[in-house]
């Protein structure tokens, strides 16, 4: 009979039946990829040295309607942890159930919203009975997996960087906080428990960011009794809609983990390890539907020349882990003003890294040798040998990703209008009417990101004006007299500020003729915040659509105004079997760049072993589906915004003068003999320039056509 795992940790590590354990993580979301990925992102994980998978728990997809669970498919959490298990990898569950982790209303489901006098992450008792239903409910589903019951789960996580929002909620989110500890303690789940960037009494407080090593002397200081654990090292960033691709060096990831480890660091989880795809409409706000992160596995589970390059250095921390764990923290000599020497020293090894922290190269004495040290960079000298050099990526690592075109691969083209509100034969039962707009949220409970706002619009003489939404979110489309007119421009804030801020008004200029216009504004969600910084109020109050008015010049629209929610498309499900009942037109000039057309492209299963992609370039923005499950958003506007100060030193932006994201994944188990990609294009676009790709990672190649350097 197998004996339970018992695991606790002490100041210096994590331990396993009583062993120091060096934690080698990667995130890896079950949602963002298919079942039938999963062996395979496994097993790499696994050849590339790490002996931990982490995930979050994502208790928006699990529970989108109240008190209907679902753990099936991507959703099928028990046999993602059973599969790490199986390829010899333990599991960090954070459970949150806030998660962040730029997907919709970071993690909780939208029907929260609903429930009355409630408010998110703070003492409000309405919050902490869903919330702990929830946690309750799931931690028993996945007892069976506890490290103290035999399975793999070695740590759990609740509640996710706090301190992020501490300072709005004072006492009252402490006391929140305290109670989300006591609420994890009495779940008797026989692990330690985590929390990141801001901890109660009873977890361990870890660590988030770029670099680490900077924050181990604090940490020890606040926790002489905790080791140093770094729960969240980005190897890359996130990409918005609008913004550029973020890239992070594979050389500056691993002088980050070596010098954490090197400062006295004994756990490291890569946040991400595989992005995946944010599939469905499961992205936050303005999260492109690519996840990719620009992590050490790319978007489609392949390697990259990053996760090469730090399975070079995985190999020399576990080849002398031993050592590491054995020792205290050793106190840095300096060889500089900045560089340092760590040196972890037994009778019969010994292991130093030697550390430049500076942005320049630095030369150094290793007893009578002198060592060139480059720029930002860590040498791990074990026994007198450099056996690793962060700034020195081996050539045969070099990996380009390349996207081939599939020749001739879709076969038929067409198409369907979508009725503007006017033209709709269920408006009349449908549309809400009001005398002023209402939220939309309030009316699609975020099951739809559409919703129509009708109204008319008079001018006495022939004239050019301005339009203005005052409160209004996220991308409005204007049509005037049933004829399309204008668009929000981008880039729109991620973080938008307050809602009576000027990122909640958008302005349009327009030439009209006098008399009466029928006015009709489809506004479009783009996914939910994932925190209160975003709008800088709590989460709950979130809002899309118009609740504000609708100026033409200094003059408020007064008239009633008709709301109806959701497309005709979606109720009628053409994306899926129920196509089949209406008449699609053959692909013809007139559908050409025109807004609301649903397109409807088949295709054989490619020859390959794939991955394999849509190439949507010439199309503009709308949603995708492969046969009826939804690939996600998808979004052509120029990469235009600027990168975060914060960043730039660290990440560097990509393709300014092209589209955010091009290419969108076609899952292989999602495809069939013959297949059907359907396209709801709210703006117009030519589908002849949409092309099928297979994805291939090069060694050592020079950029093809299509292509797109992985680092």
């Amino acid at each position: 009979m197998e004996i339970p795992a018992a695991v606790s940790y002490d100041s210096r590590a994590i331990l396993i039946n009583g062993e120091r354990t060096l934690i080698v993580s990667g995130a890896i979301h079950y949602p963002r990829s298919t079942p039938a990925m999963w062996p395979e992102l496994m097993r790499q994980s696994k050849e590339a040295g790490l002996n931990t998978i982490e995930t979050y728990v994502f208790w928006n997809l699990h529970e989108q309607e109240q008190g209907k669970f679902d753990f099936s498919d991507r959703l099928n959490l028990f046999y993602f942890c059973e599969l790490a298990e199986r390829y010899g990898l333990h599991v960090i569950l954070r459970i949150g159930p806030y998660i962040c982790a730029e997907t919709n209303y970071g993690g909780l489901p939208s029907w929260l919203r609903e429930v009355p006098s409630i408010a998110f992450r703070t003492y409000n008792q309405p919050f902490m009975r869903e919330m702990e239903r929830w946690v309750r409910f799931l931690v028993d589903y996945i007892r069976p997996l506890l490290a103290s019951h035999g399975g793999p789960i070695i740590l759990a996580q609740l509640e996710n960087e706090y301190e992020n929002i501490a300072s709005r909620y004072g006492a009252e989110g402490q006391r929140y906080l305290r109670w989300v500890s006591e609420l994890g303690q009495s779940l008797n789940m026989g692990i330690p428990l985590v929390m990141c960037v801001g901890a109660a009494e009873g977890a361990i407080e870890t660590m988030n960011g770029f670099y680490a090593h900077p924050m181990v002397e604090q940490h020890a200081l606040n926790h002489p009794d905790q080791p140093a654990i770094w729960t969240e090292d980005w190897p890359g960033w996130y990409d918005t809609f609008g913004y550029p691709h973020h890239i992070r060096t594979p050389q500056d990831v691993a002088y980050g983990v070596a010098r954490f480890i090197a400062a006295g660091g004994t756990g490291v989880n890569y946040y991400m390890w595989h992005g995946g795809t944010n599939f469905g409409r499961e992205a936050m706000y303005l999260q492109t539907t690519s996840y990719d992160f620009n992590a050490p596995l790319n978007e489609f589970g392949q390697p990259t020349t990053k996760s090469r390059h730090l399975a070079d250095l995985h190999q020399v921390l576990h080849s002398y882990a031993r050592l590491l764990l054995e020792q205290e923290r050793p106190q840095p000599q300096p060889l500089g003003e900045q560089q340092w020497a760590y040196t972890y020293a037994s009778e019969t090894q010994a292991l130093t890294f030697l550390c430049n922290d500076a942005p320049l190269p630095a030369s150094c004495l290793l007893g009578d040798e002198k060592i060139e040290l480059p720029a930002h960079s860590v040498l791990l000298v074990g026994d007198g040998v450099i056996l690793y050099n962060t700034a020195e990526v081996d050539a045969a690592h070099t990996l380009q990703l390349a996207y081939q075109p599939l020749e001739r691969a879709i076969t038929r083209t067409t198409w369907y209008v979508e009725p503007l509100p006017t033209q709709r034969p269920d408006a009349r039962q449908r549309a809400i009417t009001a005398p002023q707009p209402v939220e939309q949220l309030s009316l699609t409970h975020d099951r739809t990101d559409y919703c129509w706002y009708s109204t008319t619009l008079s001018t006495t003489e022939e004239a050019e004006g301005t339009l203005s939404l005052i409160g209004f979110a996220d991308v409005a489309h204007i049509f005037v007299d049933s004829q399309f007119v204008a668009t929000s421009p981008t880039p729109l804030l991620e973080d938008r500020g307050s809602f009576e801020g000027p990122a909640f008004t958008q302005s349009f200029n327009l030439s009209l003729a006098a008399g009466q216009h029928e006015l009709s504004i489809l506004s479009c969600a783009v996914g939910l915040i994932k925190g209160d910084w975003m709008i800088d109020a709590n989460m709950v109050e979130e809002r899309k659509g118009l609740w504000g008015h609708a100026r033409w010049n200094s003059e408020v629209l007064e008239g009633e105004w008709s709301i109806l929610p959701g497309l005709l498309g979606e109720q009628g499900a053409l994306f899926g079997a129920a196509s089949a009942l209406v008449t699609w037109q053959k692909k013809s000039s007139e559908a050409l760049n025109q807004p609301l057309r649903w397109w409807q492209l088949s295709f054989s299963r490619p020859q390959g072993e794939g991955p394999f992609v849509v190439d949507l370039n010439g199309m503009q923005k709308g949603l995708a589906w492969l046969n009826g499950r939804c690939i996600g958003r998808y979004w052509l506007t120029p990469a235009s915004g600027e990168t975060e100060q914060w960043q730039k030193n660290i990440i560097f932006a990509q393709n300014t003068d092209v589209p955010t994201q091009r290419y969108y994944h076609l899952p292989q188990e999602w495809l069939q003999e013959e297949n059907i990609l359907t396209l709801f294009e709210e703006l117009g676009g030519d589908p002849d320039t949409i092309a099928l790709c297979q994805v291939e990672a090069i060694s050592g190649a020079q950029p093809q056509p299509y292509q797109d350097d992985q680092e």
